[in-house]
């Protein structure tokens, strides 16, 4: 069997993936950030009742808390299957400062939706021209269905996934994307085929953990009765104070009363059964995304991409100054336009009168036509 640079060993692949359990300190940062997350949503319910506006901040505050969470634990698995042990300050020092990475390869791959939702509606346009439209559109429909059911595929099942262990490896937003433009074109099928059996196993693992959850829990609650106590008692009281408008809410019969004051606890107990119950399939999945990363990245070369990315976004920036200094040219010349439209036009000077011609003789005024002069009749050339 042959290993990765990363030691990863591709013919044990996806079955390591259930070893994350193992890792305490992937355990512990799971704890922690759910004990963040918990106490982020009780924030921002609180800020939610306060003021509209402060409960999107408390929101936005935890989806930033879960991202880095989220993570945290994964940079300890990533470092756990590259053989690079990191502690669990550590992790979520790094997890705080890339959880930006990840909120910017989200934005490239809606802006890729964007910019593929307009081509391919412009091509929906250029099908409704008469005459030929419907034989455009008969090519159009499913070179477009194949294009962007490509695209939804590639997203969801390699896009996605894969983004966090990249950024988790120590990738920028660009190289991330580079990555998982490479990625989508070369190595698409194998991808989606690991990826679905992760998820197969993961799924395995979930139904083992809620079958010794679910039967524990009913054998206990059974148990608790058998002793006396009712621990669903408060929810079925409540419920009947609910539909009798509260009239039986003092009553107690049938051991509800004695039931209620384990409502709290049962609730509390629940919660945290299912907290517990999700880490399981929750650590196996990121490991296991961890372990397809770097398995699927085996071999590739990254650099010819990022150039790509590169050199396009310098191009778009390009055309973006040129486009705001033809802008900022235009709107310029309508401002001089305008101010030269207010502004009066200037008075044209006043024609200078000619000379005043007299007689050289009885220096009688003379016409500028008069040859000879009507006072004294002498000629005037």
């Amino acid at each position: 069997m042959t290993s990765t640079a990363n030691g990863v060993t591709p013919s044990y692949g996806l079955l390591r993936a259930a070893e994350a359990v193992t890792n305490w300190r992937a355990l512990a940062a799971t704890g922690l950030a759910g004990l963040a997350i918990l106490l982020s949503v009780f924030l921002s319910i609180a800020l939610t009742k306060a003021s509209f506006l402060l409960g999107a901040a408390g929101g936005l505050l935890t989806l930033v808390v879960a991202l880095s969470g989220y993570s945290a634990v994964g940079i300890l698995l990533m470092r756990q299957a590259q053989q690079q042990p990191v502690g669990i300050v550590d992790a979520f020092t790094q997890a705080v400062f890339t959880v930006h990475r990840l909120l910017g390869v989200a934005l490239m791959m809606l802006l890729l939706v964007i910019v593929v939702s307009i081509g391919a509606t412009l091509i929906l346009l250029c099908c409704k021209i008469p005459g030929i439209g419907s034989l455009l559109y008969a090519i159009a429909f499913p070179a477009l269905t194949v294009l962007i059911g490509t695209l939804i595929a590639g997203m969801l099942y390699v896009a996605l996934p894969l983004a966090a262990p990249a950024v988790w490896e120590g990738n920028t937003v660009w190289q991330t994307t580079a990555r998982l433009l490479v990625i989508m074109r070369q190595r698409l099928a194998p991808v989606i085929i690991n990826l679905v059996i992760l998820s197969l196993l993961v799924f395995v693992l979930a139904g083992v953990v809620s079958l010794v959850l679910y039967s524990g829990y009913m054998t206990t609650a059974g148990l608790s009765a058998a002793v006396g106590i009712n621990p669903f008692g408060g929810v079925v009281q409540a419920l009947q104070s609910t539909m009798m408008g509260g009239g039986m809410g003092g009553m107690g019969y049938g051991g509800y009363g004695d039931g209620q004051s384990y409502g709290g606890a049962v609730a509390f107990a629940s919660g945290l059964l299912l907290m517990v119950g999700g880490i399981v399939p929750g650590l196996t999945y990121i490991n296991g995304i961890c372990l397809v990363y770097l398995q699927t990245i085996e071999g590739l070369h990254f650099g010819q991409a990022e150039e790509e990315i590169r050199a396009r976004m310098d191009d778009a920036k390009r055309l973006a100054k040129e486009a705001k200094d033809r802008a900022n040219a235009q709107m310029q010349a309508a401002k001089a336009s305008a101010q030269r439209a207010d502004t009066p036009a200037a008075a044209e000077p006043a024609p200078v009168p000619a000379a005043q011609r007299s007689c050289f003789a009885c220096h009688a005024p003379l016409a500028a036509d008069d040859v000879f002069c009507g006072e004294c009749g002498k000629k005037n050339d």
